[in-house]
């Protein structure tokens, strides 16, 4: 397995290499600490990358989203976790809308960490669940959320209770192949059902349907 870590603070570069290492022992963990060397960490190694993660806030970057967008763009099979200490409700959900595998608070202690590496890899989409709950006190995410609503999309969004099943693996994470295995659904059928979801609540991918999910009402646990 392979990793690859970019951030500009040495201690965190140490000690998330030191968790891969203690949680994947035969993986190997490069590192950058520049939007520079991220772009040439992913040129020369993202094609065989399992993971990154990456701080949004590092030299050389200008817009906080502006290197996780070129690193989509330019391997967009990549898996990106993004760690960040800015919890900015906007930037969290552009991450997200493109494409990140997930965001990671600085402040998620080791062992969530952990999991949330195990969960991502696994194919799901991580966003901290006090994360998600807190949006519903404080606001985080309500202008964010509505921008993923279609126009006319005011009324209770229904989903049939196949529809209800398959969104409830998406959020686990699992493929379309493993959705078939588990329903014993034609692959045609699953992804008419996942076009179906994403059509209900707005959504162009998973991870905005999983949200707009969650902000209406579904019992949605993303991690």
């Amino acid at each position: 397995m392979q990793f690859i870590l970019v951030d500009d603070h040495a201690l965190i570069v140490q000690a998330l290499s030191a968790l891969l290492k203690a949680k994947y022992p035969a993986s190997t963990v490069l590192t950058g600490a520049s939007a520079d060397q991220a772009r040439a960490l992913v040129a020369e190694h993202g094609s065989d990358t399992d993971l990154m993660i990456l701080d949004l806030n590092m030299p050389g970057v200008t817009q906080t989203t502006d290197l996780l967008e070129e690193l989509v763009q330019s391997g967009p099979a990549m898996k990106i976790l993004v760690l960040s200490g800015v919890l900015d409700p906007r930037n969290i959900m552009r991450v997200l809308q493109l494409g990140a595998a997930g965001f990671v608070p600085k402040s998620l202690d080791t062992d969530m960490l952990t999991n949330a590496i195990d969960f991502v890899l696994k194919g799901g989409v991580f966003i901290p669940t006090k994360l998600l709950s807190e949006s519903q006190t404080s606001g985080i995410f309500n202008d964010a959320a509505r921008d993923l609503r279609q126009s006319g999309q005011a009324e209770p969004v229904h989903l049939t209770e196949r529809q209800k099943q398959v969104l409830m693996t998406l959020a686990k994470g699992y493929p379309i192949k493993r959705i078939c295995r588990e329903f014993n659904l034609s692959e045609g059928t699953v992804k008419t059902h996942v076009a179906a979801i994403y059509r209900a609540f707005g959504a162009r991918n998973r991870t905005e349907a999983l949200i707009a999910a969650r902000r209406a009402g579904f019992d949605i646990t993303l991690y």
